[in-house]
């Protein structure tokens, strides 16, 4: 009996390693589209901008440590918003176009933040294209001089 235990016990530890280790147990991704028209993989959970109103697309210059530069803010809405004030969604991105970083507000009205994984990595010399879910506060506008690429 104890032998057939051990089976069992090792049967079920397979079985929870090869749940765990499954692709539906990873974080799911999606695709969106930056202003270079190259795809951007971010993850599920950024709200879907094909469903949003664009309120205002606007270029700010910006200076850093390594001189000057700029971004590209998209404000976005939903389709009732007519004031910049009722967004609640934003797109940053470089004078090249490769997307930084989006912001939103979730259903419980906090602030979520999705950055190119690349501007952590002060040796990054482009974009990843690939966005990772940040700690609730904008990278670019933290770090500036990260804005290398």
């Amino acid at each position: 009996m104890n032998r057939h235990m051990s089976k069992i016990s090792t049967a079920a530890l397979l079985l929870g390693l090869l749940l765990a280790a499954t692709p539906g147990r990873a974080e799911e991704t999606r695709t969106l589209t930056n202003l270079k028209g190259e795809r951007v993989t971010v993850p599920h959970v950024v709200p879907d901008r094909e469903a949003l109103a664009l309120l205002k697309m606007v270029v700010v210059n910006i200076e850093t440590p390594n001189g000057k530069g700029g971004l590209i803010v998209a404000i976005y809405g939903t389709s009732e918003s007519k004031r910049l004030d009722e967004a609640n969604y934003v797109e940053l991105y470089d004078l090249a176009g490769n997307l930084l970083e989006i912001a939103w507000f979730d259903e419980s009205g906090q602030v979520k933040v999705a950055h190119d994984k690349n501007l952590t990595d002060p040796d990054a010399k482009e974009a990843a294209k690939v966005l990772v879910i940040g700690t609730g506060h904008s990278v670019v506008v933290q770090r500036p001089a990260l804005n290398h690429f």
